[in-house]
């Protein structure tokens, strides 16, 4: 399993810098960067403490972490695809005080790539069929 690849497209999804991350974490940036890079292998318990930093249940952290090794009968692009999309929808369900996902405005846009959530989620369907 490949939980720097995880960290970086988890950080890229949230919109969080590894400075950001090491403060919420209270983990030297470094040593951040160390795990991204695949120089370090963080414990289960610090991974825990990265995902909840993230607001990632630990298990999907797991899922992006997994490599075609790890799996049997299903292509690593596969795999890759379902972690990303489920991660953008958990990340875009997530709701802020205002009642809006933490990326999007209140007319439904994404901020980052000005597609409605909506249309986002359309997506996700086809993610389904991947698998089946």
């Amino acid at each position: 399993m490949n939980f720097g690849k995880a960290i970086r497209i988890a950080r890229s999804i949230a919109d969080v810098s590894q400075g950001e991350l090491a403060a919420r974490t209270s983990l030297d940036r470094s040593y951040l960067s160390l795990i991204e890079s695949e120089k370090r292998n963080p414990s289960t318990e610090t991974l825990q403490v990265i995902s909840t930093a993230l607001g990632m249940p630990f298990h999907l952290m797991a899922l992006l972490a997994t490599e075609q090794n790890d799996t049997k009968g299903v292509s690593e692009a596969q795999v890759n695809l379902l972690a990303t999309e489920l991660t953008r929808l958990l990340m875009e369900g997530m709701k802020d005080d205002g009642g809006h996902s933490p990326r999007q405005t209140a007319g439904g846009q994404s901020q980052r790539s000005g597609v409605s959530s909506k249309g986002k989620k359309g997506r996700a369907s086809g993610t389904a069929s991947i698998l089946a």
